[in-house]
């Protein structure tokens, strides 16, 4: 059975987000990552890797971005962080 874990960073993300389009879209791609965790894209940039350590994937949430990462050989999910996109370097 999959665990998944939502860190206190992503929390306080999700919490800071009022677009009611935008947390509809957001709830439809965490289903989507929960069923298939590797459909987010391996390729993340320097400034991610530095704040969340390796291995993460993203997956765009306009104007957000999933991160998150996935251990296939405890079947473990983690939801990082949902940094506004602009800020990501």
């Amino acid at each position: 059975m999959r665990s998944v874990v939502y860190a206190d960073r992503f929390i306080d993300d999700v919490a800071a987000i009022y677009s009611e389009c935008v947390l509809s879209l957001l709830d439809r791609r965490l289903a989507a990552i929960e069923s298939h965790p590797l459909i987010g894209s391996p390729n993340v940039r320097p400034s991610l890797i530095e704040r969340f350590g390796p291995t993460l994937r993203t997956f765009p949430v306009p104007p957000f971005t999933i991160v998150y990462r996935y251990d296939d050989t405890q079947d473990k999910l983690e939801f990082l962080a949902l940094p506004f996109d602009k800020t990501i370097r």
